[in-house]
């Protein structure tokens, strides 16, 4: 959480600047209600809005909040549009990783989750899975992101065993991870929160935004019956990480990247430690 040496006010003042700092790195803009989701300081919708209204830079305007300091974006509804378009186009192929069993968390992520997307954008998901089962459930999101209709924009970026839920602490993190659409959650997605509670303490406004209901649409590849053989899809799921976590930490050139046996995070584009560059270099513009 911020730390400020000022007035209540000017705490919010300060702590809506750097919302307004983070979120003019995506030329994204925020409504009131996703703004105390962002705030490193408590307050109420009431509270904010009346400090907006008190403060000459500040503005809200369709129930956005805006800074004079930044330009905004002229392509933003557009882009909102674009996130509602591409998250149905996947609605069938998510359906399909919903109804299997060795899931037990399916969220959207990224850029979708925040409430827009680009023409090239993808639909970033979060996959928690039943222990030992990380490599092939992400063998099946990638064949269905290869071979399914509608599937070319799903991106499995992220597959985590349910037991390996942890996240590094940062405020990138905690605005990850708040963000997040759930939809499907057997104990998966709400353990990932009660393991690193600390979002709490960095966004103490933030809670889980309501799941997405999906429909329990079964359309599985045929090799898909193998990997559930017992003692078979055990020797699968070893021979598969093996070869993939070889072949994906040879081919990787970023730190951010994680590959093990209960996690895939496979953050080639070193996007995390490009925005935090940027947003450090944002706040030191404010400051």
């Amino acid at each position: 959480m911020i730390t400020m040496e000022s007035s209540p006010n000017n705490q919010i003042v300060e702590a809506i600047d750097e919302v307004l700092a983070w979120s003019n790195l995506f030329e994204h803009h925020m409504s009131i209600e996703q703004f105390l989701q962002n705030l490193q300081v408590r307050c109420t919708a009431d509270l904010l809005v009346e400090v907006v209204e008190q403060t000459p830079h500040l503005s809200i305007e369709d129930n956005m909040v805006f800074s004079g300091k930044y330009q905004r974006n002229p392509s933003f509804g557009h882009f909102q549009k674009l996130a509602e378009k591409h998250l149905e186009q996947t609605k069938e192929v998510l359906s399909i990783l919903h109804s299997c069993k060795q899931v037990e968390g399916l969220a959207v992520t990224g850029s979708v989750a925040a409430g827009m997307n680009k023409e090239d954008g993808d639909v970033d998901v979060l996959i928690i899975t039943k222990p030992g089962w990380v490599w092939r459930t992400r063998a099946l999101a990638v064949y269905l992101s290869h071979k399914h209709q509608g599937g070319q924009l799903l991106c499995p970026n992220m597959v985590m065993s349910a037991d390996s839920l942890e996240f590094e602490q940062s405020v990138y993190g905690a605005r990850e991870m708040m963000q997040i659409i759930s939809l499907k959650d057997e104990n998966g997605i709400s353990e990932m929160f009660k393991k690193n509670t600390w979002v709490n303490e960095v966004l103490p406004n933030a809670r889980m935004k309501s799941s997405i209901p999906m429909l329990g649409k079964r359309k599985y590849p045929w090799w898909w019956r193998v990997m559930n053989i017992p003692i078979l899809g055990s020797i699968i799921e070893s021979w598969e990480a093996r070869r993939r976590i070889k072949e994906l930490k040879s081919s990787s050139k970023s730190e951010e990247a994680i590959y093990t046996k209960s996690v895939c995070r496979g953050h080639e584009n070193a996007h995390k430690s490009r925005i935090e560059s940027e947003y450090n270099m944002a706040l030191e513009a404010i400051l």
